[in-house]
């Protein structure tokens, strides 16, 4: 029978997504594929082994292991980015699938992102994934398909130049100039390069196509359910569906109604927000071996701010995410992490509060698989 893991942030990211999804393959990692189904190029998800700690953004969170990653038409990629991080982990054979309709960003989009974000301060990463999706919904496109033909990419490219050069036309003139000066060492000739040398790591392919070619698939999700476009604050959000409502959507499509599906829900033992929006105003926390924290101070996404956990927050997110659920029947988990960091947190005192009974509970005491460890259901 397929199985389906579906890894799902239950706050505002950053809870361990890329440990949760490394952890999920280990345990299959012949058999498994991961799927990205949310968010796209601008994920930072770090996995530590006893040799190399990597934050992955282009690649799945299992490479490490050997598995490849698949990326849905609801996706984002970055070629430069691609080429950058597949040299790096070369030795592990990185392997890539994309969806023909995977979305493609471009300089022009980061560029017009970073201008547009600072004006509003909104706790974008800059990294041009939102104004990539709102291009797209103005039917301006760049796809994964494209990018196998030189002409076709180079027309592709003049559009998205005119696309942002109209939208200019009503923005303040301090945007046009930030937006100039992104650009003013823009080597074009480089991305296209970039679009045909990335080749070697892909193939195109639906969903459906990989269907029995792999048992274990894990869903790695992006954020967290609390920047969800419906289910999020506004305008601090992102433009992706963050619950599992677009991973059910791929199962049901591609690979079967009878998947077994188990969802892995994932908090730090503390509330964490990297960039500007609200927080809930629970007590300051005092972490210890906390030292490599992988979230620092971004230009674009600015601060990274900590928190104690608030459980109506983690209600809230466990409830908007079983709206998708509806006449399915699947197991539910719980991942928490960081547990070394904080002293006085306790697992069983959080699982009294929650409305959820966890078919499983899980623990990390640290940033490496090896830390996970079962703990006790509700």
């Amino acid at each position: 029978m397929t199985k389906c893991s579906i890894v799902i942030d239950l706050g505002f990211g950053d809870a361990g997504k890329g440990l949760t999804t490394d952890y999920l393959a280990s345990q299959n990692s012949k058999e498994s594929l991961v799927v990205r189904f949310s968010g796209g190029h601008q994920i930072g998800h770090t996995v530590s082994t006893e040799t190399l700690t990597h934050t992955f953004s282009n690649f799945g969170s299992g490479t490490l292991l050997g598995v490849p990653t698949y990326y849905s038409e609801l996706t984002t990629l970055f070629p430069p980015a691609i080429l950058d991080e597949g040299e790096f982990l070369q030795k592990y054979h990185p392997k890539l699938y994309f969806h023909p309709l995977a979305m493609i960003t471009t300089f022009y989009d980061i560029a017009f992102n970073r201008a547009v974000e600072k004006q509003q301060n909104n706790g974008s990463c800059g990294l041009g994934f939102g104004t990539t999706i709102a291009r797209n919904k103005e039917e301006v496109y760049l796809y994964a398909n494209d990018l196998q033909f030189h002409w076709v990419l180079k027309q592709r490219l003049i559009s998205i130049k005119n696309y942002y050069e109209t939208k200019l036309k009503t923005e303040p003139k301090s945007v046009q100039e930030y937006y100039k000066n992104e650009l003013k060492d823009y080597n074009e000739a480089y991305f296209i390069e970039s679009c045909f040398s990335i080749q070697k790591f892909y193939n195109l392919n639906a969903l459906s196509d990989l269907a029995t070619s792999f048992k274990n698939f894990i869903f790695e999700g992006s954020q967290g359910v609390l920047l969800d476009t419906q289910h999020g604050f506004y305008p601090h959000t992102t433009w992706s569906y963050t619950t599992s409502k677009n991973a059910i959507q791929l199962i049901k499509t591609h690979l079967g109604v009878d998947a077994e599906i188990a969802i892995f829900y994932v908090t730090r033992c503390y509330q964490t927000r990297h960039g500007n929006g609200p927080m809930a105003n629970t007590e300051p926390v005092s972490l210890q071996n906390n030292e490599d924290e992988a979230n620092v101070t971004n230009e674009f996404q600015g601060v990274f701010r900590t928190q104690a956990l608030d459980t109506q927050l983690l209600n809230y997110a466990l409830s908007v995410d079983a709206i998708h659920h509806q006449n399915l029947k699947l197991k539910k988990n719980l991942m928490v992490t960081c547990i070394d960091q904080l002293p006085s947190f306790s697992t069983k005192n959080l699982l009294q509060k929650l409305d959820v009974k966890f078919n499983m509970v899980y623990e990390s005491y640290g940033p490496k698989r090896e830390c996970i460890t079962q703990t006790s259901s509700k």
